[in-house]
Formats: C-alpha cells, sequence, structure tokens
C-alpha cells in the first residue's frame, strides 16, 4: 500500500467514525455508547494526523 493510499484510508476511517458517532448522537444513544465512538473518531483522526504529520518529516 502506498503512502498516498494508507493517508486516504486513515481519512476514509475517520469520516466513517464521525458519521457514526453523528448517527448515535441524533438517535439519543446511550451516554457510554457515545464516549466509544467519540475515542474511535478521535484515534481514527490521529491516525490522520500522524500520517500528515509524517510527510513533513521526510
Amino acid at each position: 500500500m502506498t503512502y498516498q493510499q494508507s493517508l486516504e484510508l486513515a481519512e476514509l476511517q475517520a469520516d466513517l467514525a464521525f458519521e457514526r458517532y453523528l448517527e448515535a448522537f441524533e438517535a439519543d444513544e446511550h451516554p457510554a455508547f457515545l464516549d466509544g465512538l467519540t475515542t474511535e473518531a478521535q484515534l481514527a483522526h490521529d491516525r490522520v494526523d500522524e500520517l500528515q504529520n509524517h510527510t513533513f518529516a521526510i
């Protein structure tokens, strides 16, 4: 997998995680469930940041 493909995949995963969170929030899901989705979305976003920062380090 190329760097660009890895970055695109990470961005897609972050977008999907955020969409899952929004859907659960709108459905008034249990706060503990929302916390888990928040964590998932943050980890996915952190991965995107990590990959983008890697570009500047090269």
